[in-house]
């Protein structure tokens, strides 16, 4: 059936822990002094609360590499011949965009994981500012019309680290055809750019809370971008917890030492934003786009093979997208990795 794009509000019980002093009653007449502390004289030791991964929500006890870098935001390839991808199952975010010709992109955003390859690199586009700059990315690129470049050095949070740049970073896969066999590796874009993570990117839910207690029972989703493009489909695994992508009726597979392996995701969130040719072509004189990211719309999350419906909204493209329910109450996501969808106005997500 064909999901309507309207809203339900999820139910969050928020758990209270009570914390209870207890005394112990002595049968004798003895009495025992009672020393009182000052707060003063309580010290919270560094990572006893936990360290809360700002892009996934997963909470570590101990200090992580990921505390003393900046996200990383590389633009990969996504047509037939541009499959498998590398580098896009170890991405903590993952965006889908519509480009030209019916082809999407993606841009990965790399912060927990280190990764020796990841490509193809492809040229950037109109909206990829507007993701990247909430989380003061360093961004890899390779090239793209003047414009656009412009566009991506006037953000004020982000850093090009493109092939144009760095270039050092980057090498061809003799393997592959040019243009589709540009990669690079976090390590040499992180090095000579030392910095911290940005603030969270996404409310999550607390361990203490069953996602699949919430929302329309939806173990398979599947859309078009449109203008002929693959269809994309994503089916719930129940024993890993994650949707497995697939790609034009095949499973999305990234390439993986040994053995390829399926593309799959904790959280799919499909935002439908405006699309819009936006003046410019790409080589083969196709029309390029912009798309709308900053202003409102509908979205859906998909999380433990349930499907929760609210609305996307954000003012300025420096802060993170907020997400909320029918009650004005903001929709989280599961603590793991998260493929955001862009999917244009008119394009139906089916879902059972």
């Amino acid at each position: 059936m064909s999901l309507a794009v309207t809203r339900t509000a999820p139910r969050f019980i928020p758990v209270l822990i009570a914390l209870a002093l207890t005394g112990a009653a002595c049968a004798s007449a003895q009495s025992f002094p009672i020393q009182r502390v000052r707060r003063s004289n309580v010290v919270v030791l560094p990572g006893a609360n936990g360290f809360v991964n700002p892009l996934t929500g997963i909470t570590t006890f101990s200090p992580q590499p990921w505390q003393r870098r900046r996200v990383l935001a590389v633009k990969i390839g996504n047509s037939s011949a541009e499959r498998p991808q590398s580098g896009l199952d170890r991405a903590d975010v993952v965006y889908e965009e519509l480009v030209e010709g019916g082809i999407t992109r993606f841009m990965a955003l790399f912060l927990t994981n280190s990764v020796d390859r990841i490509g193809p690199v492809r040229s950037v586009r109109t909206v990829d500012p507007d993701i990247a700059e909430s989380y003061h990315a360093l961004f890899a690129y390779s090239g793209g019309v003047p414009p656009v470049v412009a566009r991506l050095h006037a953000a004020s949070n982000i850093t090009d680290v493109g092939a144009d740049v760095s270039v050092d970073a980057f090498h061809r896969d003799s393997a592959r055809s040019m243009p589709y066999n540009l990669y690079t590796s976090t390590d040499a874009l992180w090095a000579g750019h030392a910095g911290s993570p940005p603030d969270p990117q996404f409310a999550f839910l607390p361990t203490s809370v069953d996602p699949s207690k919430t929302g329309a029972v939806a173990n398979h989703l599947k859309f078009s971008f449109g203008n002929g493009s693959d269809e994309v489909r994503f089916e719930y695994n129940a024993t890993s917890g994650l949707y497995e992508r697939f790609t034009a009726g095949v499973p999305h597979l990234v390439e993986h030492p040994g053995q390829n392996q399926q593309l799959a995701f904790r959280n799919v969130i499909v935002e439908i934003v405006h699309v819009v040719a936006d003046g410019y072509l790409d080589p083969a004189g196709n029309p390029t786009n912009t798309i709308t990211i900053v202003g409102s719309g509908a979205a859906v999350f998909f999380r433990a093979g349930r499907a929760v419906r609210g609305h996307w909204n954000r003012s300025t493209r420096e802060e993170p997208m907020h997400y909320t329910d029918d009650s004005g109450q903001r929709i989280a996501v599961a603590p793991g990795n998260t493929i955001v969808e862009m999917l244009p106005e008119g394009q139906s997500v089916f879902v059972t």
